[in-house]
């Protein structure tokens, strides 16, 4: 008896955990000569640094796009993985400053980017400690 409850639980468990959603998150990038380009902006407050846009959701990231004028240019939302996010962030976008979540359009011109911005690192160490 002890033994069937044991195994009811572990199946409980085992099922409950395949089925636990993955994070999905999007990205703005374009291809370009065979090269993957990954959006940034500038921040436009006192640090000006350079920033990461990440998006929870396909929409916003479209929103993004098309309200802050990059649609025309050949930039597309794309779903990315937490590994490709780390490797871009380690990679070719390893010189931004920070990651900006959901960001809308507007924030980058009015200076209110800061209230949805996380460092490089933090961000980093946050993705990392999802994922396991």
């Amino acid at each position: 008896m002890l033994e069937e409850i044991s195994t009811k639980v572990g199946l409980a468990r085992a099922a409950t955990e395949g089925t636990r959603r993955r994070p999905r998150w999007w990205l703005i990038a374009k291809t370009e000569k065979g090269r993957v380009e990954f959006l940034t902006t500038m921040a436009q407050n006192e640090d000006g640094g350079e920033t990461f846009p990440v998006f929870g959701y396909e929409e916003e990231a479209e929103m993004f796009l098309h309200l802050g004028g990059y649609g025309d240019d050949g930039w597309s939302a794309r779903e990315s993985s937490i590994g490709e996010i780390v490797s871009v962030l380690c990679g070719p976008c390893s010189g931004v400053e920070g990651v900006s979540l959901d960001p809308l359009p507007g924030m980058v011109a009015d200076g209110t980017l800061c209230l949805v911005w996380l460092g490089r690192e933090r961000f980093l160490d946050q993705l990392l400690g999802y994922a396991e």
